[in-house]
């Protein structure tokens, strides 16, 4: 109540001005905030996704030449054999750095055949695709990648290597003993932000085991 005469409206209770509620600048303040944390766990997100995927694509290229070069090896390693000695099957019929072609006989039956006893390797398309041909028959083993820098070598039995001019002559293919495969392989990840492509790198050095049996060696 009022202690002396006042106006009524003077001696209403006094309501107290409430300060609770948002102004517009916190709103966009906190919406800016929020955003930018979206974009950090989303620019995050994608790093780790893009390295998950190069990492994956790393181990492919890397299983993918290491495999072909054992193979390579396992297959070049029979070159010239010829149990029965018909003296038909050439060890090394045509040799490049890009291009090798070796025969055997696998069978021991004599004659060649083509899909499985006569195989080329070769280096095709500017150094983007290895091919493997038996035959008629071809197989892609890489393709679309970058394999600047692979080659095939070729050494005799001194370690001398001979030198493909563009390929090698008669009397040079019949030195060979030794056939190195370098094979490099370079690919890209689409998306991937990597300015470099991923590499992986295997060589092999295999020798002609039936070429040195035959020339020690003197068939019936």
């Amino acid at each position: 109540m009022c202690a002396s005469p006042q106006p009524a409206s003077s001696c209403a209770p006094r309501r107290l001005r409430a300060d609770a509620g948002v102004t517009l600048p916190e709103i966009m303040v906190s919406v800016a905030l929020a955003l930018v944390g979206m974009a950090t766990a989303l620019s995050f997100n994608r790093a780790q996704f893009f390295a998950l995927r190069d990492q994956a694509k790393q181990i492919d290229i890397q299983t993918s030449t290491r495999g072909i070069v054992d193979f390579f090896a396992r297959e070049v390693r029979r070159a010239g054999r010829d149990p029965v000695c018909t003296g038909v099957f050439t060890p090394l019929v045509l040799g490049t750095p890009t291009q090798v072609r070796f025969q055997s006989d696998l069978n021991s039956n004599g004659v060649l055949e083509p899909i499985t006893e006569d195989l080329t390797y070769r280096i095709m398309s500017g150094y983007t695709k290895l091919e493997r041909v038996a035959g008629a028959t071809l197989e892609i083993l890489l393709n679309e990648v970058d394999l600047a820098g692979s080659k095939f070598r070729y050494f005799d039995g001194a370690g001398v290597e001979l030198l493909p001019s563009p390929s090698l002559t008669a009397a040079q293919r019949a030195a060979v003993r030794r056939v190195r495969l370098e094979l490099i392989t370079r690919g890209g990840s689409p998306g991937s932000p990597r300015t470099t492509p991923l590499e992986a790198r295997a060589a092999t050095n295999v020798e002609l085991r039936n070429r040195f049996f035959v020339a020690t060696s003197t068939c019936p």
